[in-house]
């Protein structure tokens, strides 16, 4: 694949259609995803993701404000990422919709919190994707656990609009949610997609690749990535290309005997190595040998 560098985009709202908003910020690196909305009139609004710092998730009810002072009435969580629902307390009012298997999720990181500042009170160490601009502000964080969940599929009308809900196994969690408003083409994908950067597995890889394939038969126009700016078809079939690559050459090394450490500075993607957050080659080379070194004992 040619190297295609990001397209500029603007850290703000954009208007999809039939009161469906996409709330996109520049430029998707660690941390920094996207979210959407639903205005539904006098049914409220319905949101989709909250964002990873409080002043992240203030300026994006700002942006919703700008178009609706009505009441929040449920909340998508499209999976269980911190970038993705340490914003939840502040969409204040709604029902937190998630797969199962996010709620789980969340549970397990709020028990690893707790364990790390245990050992190194107050807090544990800062994560070092995390910006130090950000670590002060997230002492204030106290995301709530989603209220409803589902297994296979869940559809939510809202101001006269459908919205499917479907979890088609792990990907990149073991529960990524696909948001999809089927009559109006658009789809808010989570981090199931990521558009021009790496993306990071830490579900299952070959599932992943397989629903990339399914999306590129959906009958759907514009997709929302978890980061990155606004994309289609193309920038799917891109990022399962990259998974192509990464599993083919990664695989060769696992059968070969070659060690982990190797494969994770051996691997080599090739035009993908200019994706922005390319360190995340070796933690999905790592994610793969645990996988198959499982799958195999």
């Amino acid at each position: 694949m040619p190297y295609k560098e990001m397209p500029r985009f603007d850290t703000g709202l954009t208007e999809l259609g039939d009161g469906i908003y996409a709330y996109l910020q520049w430029d998707g690196g660690w941390g920094v995803s996207n979210a959407g909305f639903v205005d539904g009139g006098d049914e409220g609004l319905l949101v989709i993701d909250a964002l990873m710092a409080p002043s992240m998730t203030r300026e994006f009810i700002e942006g919703m404000r700008s178009v609706s002072e009505a009441p929040f009435r449920q909340l998508i969580n499209t999976h269980s990422h911190a970038d993705h629902t340490n914003g939840n307390q502040f969409i204040e009012g709604a029902q937190i919709v998630a797969h199962k298997n996010s709620r789980l999720e969340m549970i397990a990181a709020r028990k690893l919190t707790v364990e790390a500042a245990r050992v190194n009170p107050p807090r544990g160490e800062k994560p070092g994707w995390i910006r130090d601009a950000w670590w002060k502000e997230l002492e204030e964080v106290d995301s709530p656990l989603p209220d409803i969940t589902y297994d296979k599929s869940l559809t939510l009308h809202h101001g006269g609009l459908s919205i499917e809900l479907r979890h088609q196994g792990p990907a990149h969690t073991t529960g990524d949610s696909l948001v999809l408003f089927d009559e109006q083409k658009i789809l808010f994908s989570g981090d199931l997609c990521f558009f021009y950067s790496t993306p990071l597995c830490r579900g299952d890889m070959e599932n992943w690749m397989d629903i990339c394939d399914l999306l590129v038969m959906l009958d759907i126009e514009k997709v929302v990535p978890g980061h990155g700016p606004i994309g289609g078809k193309n920038e799917i079939a891109d990022m399962r290309e990259y998974f192509e690559v990464i599993r083919n050459q990664t695989r060769q090394m696992f059968d070969s005997g070659v060690t982990v450490q190797k494969a994770m500075q051996s691997v080599d993607v090739g035009e993908f190595n200019k994706w922005p957050e390319s360190e995340r080659n070796a933690m999905n080379v790592s994610h793969l040998y645990g996988k198959w070194s499982a799958e195999s004992a």
